[in-house]
């Protein structure tokens, strides 16, 4: 879930963007972008929005960009649906 869905705040468009993200990037490395050892703790991490990438992992920097992108904390600072 998007930092803004845990937060109840009101939602649209910025928090499919924030799903794709975590799809592609699941996809991409195998594993989500965010865990924890408990669910509150899952949480929190989603809500600081810090993930990194294995370093042998072989992806484009545009695709890392797309990434990083899309997984923004702050729903204003995600990329816009163009």
């Amino acid at each position: 879930m998007a930092p803004q869905v845990l937060n109840n705040e009101e939602y649209g468009l910025k928090a499919d963007i924030w799903s794709l993200g975590t799809m592609i990037y699941e996809l991409l490395v195998g594993f989500p972008p965010f865990t924890g050892t408990s669910a509150t703790n899952l949480a929190h991490n989603v809500k600081k929005g810090k993930y990194g990438i294995p370093k042998s992992l072989n992806i484009s920097m545009s695709c890392l960009d797309f990434i990083d992108k899309c997984l923004k904390a702050e729903p204003s600072k995600r990329m816009e649906y163009v």
